[in-house]
């Protein structure tokens, strides 16, 4: 009896044993086989905060004014609107959020980066010049395109950007036509995180002059979105990898997108209306809501800057010179600079 006893309890040991080396094995082989680790392991080690929201299920880090941004279920970070594909989704298990292998350096070592914060809020930048080819855009009193002076400036934008470390998208660089759509689409399916558009202004009066800029004004933010927007949004969608009883995540992405859209295109128009037109000695027009193609169907912050009144004979006469253009790129350059400093 005694034998018996004293063999269930040698059996029940045993038994024990392998129970915790079966979940120590467990969670060593989980990581040795996939590669994952949780993101409070991550953060914890790199002492960056983070919060999850249950209910939204978004997960955002914090670092250095640096927001990143993680859908559950998917494979997109969104790290300062900058879009990163990752090579498997995270996901929750056990109350953990689980991280592929890849999200160490492409996220968390991208956080860590001792880089300019200007390069950290807008590491590429899409200029427009608008109109171009057969849309010669406003014509002044003396024969001056707004085509031509546009594209000049646009260059001169990118050249200065550049010098900056910023990685700038041209919609066009040549005297071409392109459509509003394709400027939008072209937007979209790069990396950029804003979308500067350049035009020159004309008007009846013969004495309107200076410089304004627009934002996206709010009421077409309310708008239900339009089928360029729902195309452009699709296809900066190509690289998630959503379960299909997981299409709220879509929501909460357009969500998300539109609400830094909307506040960055506001405070960017700012900066540009209150320093811009202090570089050029020209006449301060402010900031102005419209809503304009190219402002409503980007995905990213989106400002329109008119550089000045062809119809206004003397502004004519300054934006012929090409001088006076490279002093326009170089105001619109610091502002964007000063911005991202803010």
């Amino acid at each position: 009896m005694v034998w018996l006893m004293s063999r269930k309890k040698i059996i029940l040991a045993v038994i024990f044993v392998f129970f915790l080396a079966g979940c120590g094995g467990r969670a060593s082989v989980r990581k040795a086989v996939s590669g994952s680790l949780t993101l409070k392991e991550l953060c914890d080690q790199n002492a960056i905060p983070w919060h999850w929201d249950s209910v939204s299920q978004v997960v955002t880090l914090n670092h250095r004014d640096v927001m990143v941004k993680i859908l559950v279920g998917s494979n997109l970070v969104m790290m300062d609107n900058q879009s990163i594909s990752l090579s498997e989704p995270i996901k929750v298990s056990r109350g953990d959020i689980i991280v592929p292998p890849d999200f160490k350096a492409k996220v968390i070592d991208q956080l860590l980066k001792e880089v300019s914060y200007v390069i950290k809020k807008f590491r590429e930048v899409v200029v427009d010049a608008g109109h171009g080819g057969k849309d010669p855009g406003a014509i002044g009193r003396n024969g001056l395109r707004e085509k031509e002076v546009v594209l000049d400036i646009s260059r001169k934008l990118k050249e200065n950007l550049e010098k900056a470390g910023i990685k700038v998208v041209m919609t066009r660089d040549q005297d071409e036509f392109i459509s509003l759509e394709e400027r939008t689409e072209i937007a979209s399916l790069s990396n950029a995180d804003l979308f500067v558009s350049i035009h020159a202004n004309s008007s009846r009066s013969r004495a309107a002059n200076g410089l304004e800029v627009y934002y996206l004004r709010e009421s077409d933010y309310m708008k239900k979105q339009e089928d360029v927007w729902a195309k452009n949004f699709e296809g900066k969608l190509t690289t998630l990898d959503i379960s299909k009883d997981s299409a709220n995540l879509k929501d909460i992405l357009n969500d998300l997108m539109t609400q830094y859209k909307k506040g960055e295109s506001r405070h960017l128009a700012e900066h540009v209306s209150n320093s811009t037109p202090q570089q050029i000695n020209a006449k301060n027009r402010g900031i102005k809501a419209a809503g304009f193609f190219v402002l409503r169907n980007t995905l990213i912050p989106a400002i329109l800057v008119e550089v000045g009144f062809l119809t206004h004979a003397e502004e004519e006469d300054m934006l012929r010179d090409s001088a006076y253009r490279q002093k326009i790129a170089e105001g619109i350059t610091k502002s964007i600079l000063d911005y991202a400093e803010q």
